[in-house]
C-alpha cells in the first residue's frame, strides 16, 4: 500500500515513540513494561493517527511489540500467549510480520518444550502457504522459504510431523482425519 507523505511521517513518529519507550524501559520488566505500551498505543490513537487503516497498524505494532518482549523476556505462556492471541486478533500487515510471529513462537517452544507445539506447526505451515503466494522468483519468497526451512531444522517443528504433535500438513489431515461417507440405503 502506497502511504502519503502525511501519513509516512505520522508512521515515523509512532515508530520513534515505540524505540524511545523500549529504549527508557530496557531493564524493566515486562509487567512494567506492558502498561506503559498500552498508555502510548492510547496516546498514539488519540493524539498521533488519523486513519482508520493507521490506528489498526498502531494497534497492530504494539501488539508486536508487545509479543517481541515477552519473548525476548522469556516470558512463561500466561504472559506470552496473549500477546499472541491479541496479534493474531489483529491480524498481519504483510507476509514478514506473520513470519516474524511464527519464528519467535517456534522458539519459544523450543525453550519451552512442556508446552505443546501443536499450534505453531499449524502457524508455520499457514506462513509457509502466504509465502507461496508470493510470485515465483520474488526474493523475498526465496529468502523466507530458505529461513522458514531452516527454523524448521533448527527447531525440529517439521512440516507434517507428527512425531510430537496430533498437526499434519493440511492436505494430509484431510484424508486421515475425513469421516467415511455414510450413504442410506435409498441411495444404493
Amino acid at each position: 500500500m502506497k502511504l502519503s507523505e502525511s501519513s509516512s511521517r505520522r508512521f515515523m513518529e509512532v515508530a520513534r515513540a515505540i524505540d524511545q519507550l523500549l529504549v527508557k524501559t530496557f531493564e524493566d520488566s515486562f509487567e512494567e513494561l506492558e502498561p506503559r505500551l498500552k498508555a502510548l498505543e492510547r496516546r498514539l490513537l488519540r493524539a498521533v493517527v488519523k486513519t482508520e487503516y493507521e490506528r489498526q497498524e498502531v494497534r497492530r505494532r504494539i501488539a508486536e511489540t508487545l509479543f517481541t518482549e515477552a519473548y525476548g523476556r522469556n516470558c512463561p505462556w500466561p504472559v506470552f500467549g496473549p500477546t499472541l492471541r491479541r496479534i493474531q486478533r489483529l491480524g498481519y500487515s504483510n507476509v514478514e510480520r506473520r513470519y516474524h510471529v511464527a519464528c519467535l513462537y517456534a522458539q519459544w517452544c523450543r525453550r519451552h518444550p512442556q508446552h505443546p507445539d501443536h499450534e505453531v506447526r499449524r502457524l508455520l505451515d499457514e506462513v509457509e502457504r502466504s509465502v507461496l503466494r508470493l510470485a515465483r522468483g520474488n526474493k523475498l519468497r526465496e529468502g523466507l522459504l530458505t529461513e522458514l526451512a531452516e527454523l524448521r531444522t533448527r527447531t525440529g517443528l517439521h512440516q507434517g510431523d507428527t512425531s510430537t504433535s496430533w498437526m499434519v500438513s493440511p492436505s494430509s489431515r484431510r484424508s486421515t482425519t475425513s469421516i467415511p461417507r455414510v450413504t442410506s440405503p435409498k441411495a444404493v
